[in-house]
């Protein structure tokens, strides 16, 4: 790392105060309050790691229920904007949203509750109304979660019940006909006893033509504690959209030239009489936890979930080789219906070794997918000139032919343990392993086996925080990860299973905390490693040999000016390249990285008032399209303003976004397409409280 970039971090924790983690203000902090930008949260990190947030050896930051409605956030892209080292990716127009999501330059996976989602999060992107905060964990962290994508976890904690009565109705309006009814009850029914509804249905239309939001979800959150030893928690949820399957607009009249003008972002490539993407998804969670002993308990998890969706989609292909303005295309129509079960069994406790203190969890994991995906491909499907558009399919019906009727299974087990060890009053340990039994098959439906992989690996974390003074700590980690879904598809040539992904992240980070201000600064590399590259002897097969690596430095922070003023701003920059590649791309620029990017808040409450100035600004710079690409994504500046006006039992929230209206995209996750960024959009949410 360059030394001016580390004199950079530094001169920015002083100058720019942003929100960050909160460092505590003594090292016994397992049973306080964490005070994360300006909000108490109480618990550990993803609601079982049991690691308290000022203690994790990694960066996090979080986001709040409160904050969510204060931005007018659409989607948990939005919510990213607030992480400096993130991509908030794609806008809701585009489908499956999470696959546009990272953190420190790689996919991050999101998280429900401690426990893993499987393709759950991309039914509906917008379905925040159940959110109680978003815990962003930056870097590979698989030991207790399992496999996980290389940038991080986006971790979603869901409302809780609780033993009041009280309830919130909210109606939102805005542009492109948005309208939308959110409602959150919560009852106590009994000692105890307590229940909460959360649900919200949106009926919109988008800044592009053509396509609507037809979106609905509801949760059930009950939480049963009948004595001091035994609480239990269920929390069912079910998603579901109706939108059209958006293909995006072409390289060409977007980030290059297309020799004529620029391409509207409100144009709609597809074929608006038969594009569809209809998906739902169930879910339940229930977990127990048991007192076994002042110092042990047992946690008893189980989670059931299903991915249902259909779709016909047309997809942008590459100009034509005389006419930029013509883009050919193709399409495919059919349906993807998956099931996931995931059982653990956690044992956590406290033992005292002499003048050493363990915090200890031992766990067992148990993961049953399966996967049907059917697909036939359209062959009917004409090229489109992207001037004048002509929709070929409003006048004739798509045509098809079949493709494949294919199943997906994967069994796994896991142990996994964790040992938080106090060395001292203000110096603790935390290390932990996990070894993984993967067993991997599919082919044709009710047919044979093509291929099956069985595979086993073992990832680890270990990392310490040291309190230096009741203000500042420092902390430093080593943690792993690995992943199977970029694998599982591709083949070797000797018809050996390709292994897992692996990665891993080294950090150093400081922490400050005063009463008015808080603050961090982290240097780190993270490295995907074990990727998939192609076979030097045969490249229509892969092989494990591909790297890719970051370098960067983070500063994040929040300065409460005074009573009525708060700031808050981070700096991230990233430096990503890829080390190792059959492919060709060695050296070049990892994709959808920017190297440098900024963000910052404020909020000001004007004294004697209930009125609340709120402005925000989100600096990305450029990136390139997919790794080793030459097609340049342009920087972009967002900037936004609200207000709030809290007249209790009422509550009006107004937001401006995109308040210079910047023409701006985003990748799409191929080389021929990108997504527009969201025009200038306004939008007002009146809530009633009781």
């Amino acid at each position: 790392m360059k030394t001016s970039i580390i004199a950079l971090a530094s001169a920015l924790l002083v100058a720019t105060p942003a929100w960050a983690d909160d460092a505590a203000d003594d090292a016994n902090t397992d049973n306080r309050d964490i005070i994360v930008t300006g909000t108490k949260l109480s618990g550990d990190f993803g609601a079982k790691s049991g690691i308290p947030i000022a203690k994790v050896p990694q960066s996090i930051q979080i986001v709040t229920a409160d904050e969510i409605i204060e931005q007018g956030a659409h989607s948990i892209g939005d919510l990213l904007r607030n992480v400096p080292s993130a991509n908030p990716g794609y806008s809701r127009v585009g489908a499956y949203q999470s696959f546009s999501l990272k953190v420190r330059g790689f996919l991050a996976d999101q998280m429900r509750n401690g426990i893993r989602q499987r393709y759950y999060e991309d039914v509906d992107a917008s379905a925040l109304s159940n959110i109680d905060r978003v815990e962003v964990l930056k870097g590979p962290s698989g030991v207790l979660y399992g496999q996980s994508a290389v940038g991080g976890i986006v971790s979603i904690i869901t409302k809780q019940p609780q033993d009041n009565q009280f309830g919130t109705f909210a109606v939102t309006l805005g542009q492109y006909d948005q309208k939308m009814l959110t409602v959150d009850m919560n009852t106590g029914l009994a000692p105890g006893l307590a229940v909460r509804i959360t649900g919200e249905v949106e009926r919109s239309g988008t800044f592009v033509d053509y396509q609507d939001m037809n979106r609905k979800n509801v949760a059930f959150n009950l939480r049963y504690a009948p004595s001091d030893s035994v609480a239990a928690h269920l929390v069912a949820e079910y998603v579901e959209r109706d939108t059209q399957r958006n293909p995006g607009l072409p390289i060409k009249g977007t980030v290059q030239s297309n020799g004529v003008r620029p391409l509207s972002r409100s144009l709609y490539l597809g074929e608006p009489a038969v594009d569809a993407l209809t998906a739902n998804a169930p879910m339940v969670q229930a977990w127990v936890d048991v007192k076994l002993s002042d110092n042990w308990t047992v946690t008893p998890r189980l989670q059931y979930q299903e991915f249902n969706s259909s779709f016909l989609q047309i997809r942008l292909r590459a100009p034509d080789a005389l006419d930029p303005t013509t883009i050919t295309r193709n399409g495919r129509i059919g349906r993807e219906d998956d099931s996931y079960t995931i059982a653990q069994l956690d044992l956590s406790g406290r033992l005292v070794t002499g003048p050493v203190t363990h915090k200890l969890l031992f766990g067992y994991e148990y993961d049953h997918e399966r996967g049907r995906f059917t697909q036939s491909n359209l062959t009917n499907v004409s090229s489109i000139n992207v001037l004048t558009p002509v929709y070929a399919f409003n006048s004739t019906q798509p045509t098809k032919t079949f493709a494949f009727d294919n199943f997906y299974n994967v069994d796994g087990h896991a142990l996994y343990a964790q040992d938080q060890i106090d060395l001292t009053d203000r110096w603790n340990l935390i290390g932990a392993v996990r070894h993984s039994w993967i067993d991997a098959w599919d082919g044709d439906w009710k047919g044979a086996t093509n291929n099956r992989a069985k595979t086993s690996t073992t990832i680890w974390q270990i990392g310490s925080t040291y309190q230096i003074t009741n203000a500042l700590s420092v902390y430093a980690g080593y943690n792993t990860g690995f992943d199977i879904e970029s694998t599982g598809g591709a083949r070797t040539r000797t018809g050996e299973p390709l292994q897992p992904e692996k990665s891993n992240q080294a950090e150093l980070g400081l922490r400050y905390h005063t009463d008015g201000f808080r603050g961090s600064v982290s240097l780190f590399q993270i490295k995907r490693v074990n990727a998939v590259t192609a076979d030097p002897v045969d490249p229509d097969f892969s092989i494990n040999a591909g790297e890719q690596r970051v370098r960067g430095v983070e500063v994040e922070g929040e300065w409460q000016v005074t009573d009525w003023w708060q700031l808050n701003a981070g700096y991230a920059y990233l430096d990503g390249k890829v080390t190792r590649s059959n492919d060709g791309i060695v050296g070049k620029r990892i994709g959808d990285l920017p190297e440098h990017s900024f963000t910052a808040r404020t909020n000001v409450t004007i004294p004697g008032t209930p009125l609340t100035l709120r402005g925000g600004i989100n600096h990305i710079t450029n990136r390139v399209l997919v790794d080793g690409s030459d097609v340049i994504l342009p920087a972009y500046t967002l900037a936004d303003i609200g207000v709030g006006v809290d007249l209790k039992p009422v509550r009006i929230d107004a937001t401006l976004s995109n308040l210079f209206d910047e023409r701006y995209f985003t990748a799409s996750g191929n080389g021929f397409a990108v997504y527009p960024g969201e025009p200038r959009t306004f939008s007002v949410r009146l809530s009633v409280g009781f």
